[in-house]
């Protein structure tokens, strides 16, 4: 028996999509980008992804791992931020901070971060030295991914 085609739309017009393997997906289907810097230095800027005109770029994930650099008694914190320069550990808007201990991999739960348009996105730290790998896509402004 085939079934009837069924289309579900939001008000803004985008559909929900079933794909050939049966499964409903309400979101982006895409490949992640992934970015790995060394926050070898304290209070430095580590620039992850650029800005694209038109698009945004949506975090979905974060790894991070403090070596026997960081001082034993107070982890390392990270922050992860919008940033108007490449170069710049002047926080425009922080997107996810935390502490890393020493020897450290701390659990970070499945991310859906939205990082504006125009922005770059940088990382910086208080202790040396923690290693950082940024995971995500970039949308154009009409929801799209490319």
């Amino acid at each position: 028996m085939n079934g009837m085609p069924v289309w579900v739309k939001s008000p803004d017009g985008k559909a929900v999509v079933i794909t050939k393997n049966g499964q409903l997906v309400t979101a982006s289907l895409y490949y992640d980008l992934t970015k790995y810097n060394e926050l070898a230095e304290a209070d430095t800027a580590y620039k992850f992804y650029d800005p694209k005109t038109g698009s945004q770029f949506i975090i979905t994930g974060i790894v991070m791992y403090a070596d026997k650099q960081v001082g034993t008694s107070t982890g390392a914190t990270v922050e992860i931020y919008e940033a108007t320069t490449a170069t710049t550990i002047t926080v425009t808007r922080e997107l996810f901070k935390m502490e890393v201990p020493q020897g450290g991999y701390p659990p970070i739960p499945q991310l859906n971060i939205g990082v504006n348009e125009g922005f770059y996105i940088n990382a910086k730290t208080d202790d040396d030295d923690v290693h950082v790998n940024i995971m995500g896509y970039y949308i154009d402004n009409t929801g799209e991914t490319f």
